[in-house]
């Protein structure tokens, strides 16, 4: 495999697999400690997938690690700046750990209008990565 990474910070590792054009970007177990730390999170996470050049890749946006958290207030950012994170991208596929959060993701597609599939299943998200789009 000719996976590399190419950025880590706190919240998230991005790995690039230039076999399959499929860029993966780990989210960390760190729970997020102040609101206002988000913008600045996924603005640098952001650009170092505008770098990239998202149109190339499919994403996988592993999310299993990542604590839970749905209130007002972080919905509402992350409505605004998951843009930044997921769009762009040939196809999006988000590795989730339960249902409930495959429940959530696919709300946030439904807000957002950025297709993507949501699965438990790494194997069948990286099968619908590496579909022509």
């Amino acid at each position: 495999m000719s996976v590399r990474q190419v950025y880590q910070d706190e919240y998230f590792t991005v790995l690039v697999d230039d076999g399959t054009d499929i860029v993966r970007t780990v989210r960390s177990e760190k729970p997020l400690d102040a609101l206002e730390e988000l913008e600045g999170i996924l603005t640098r996470l952001g650009a170092v997938l505008d770098e990239l050049g998202r149109s190339r890749y499919g994403l996988l946006a592993d999310v299993r690690a990542t604590p839970g958290r749905n209130d007002p207030q972080f919905e509402a950012a992350m409505m605004r700046l998951r843009p930044l994170w997921i769009g762009g991208f040939r196809r999006v596929g988000v590795l989730v750990r339960s249902t409930v959060g495959m429940m959530q993701i696919q709300r946030h597609a439904r807000q957002d209008g950025i297709e993507r599939l949501t699965s438990k299943s790494e194997d069948e998200l990286l099968k619908y990565l590496v579909q022509d789009g």
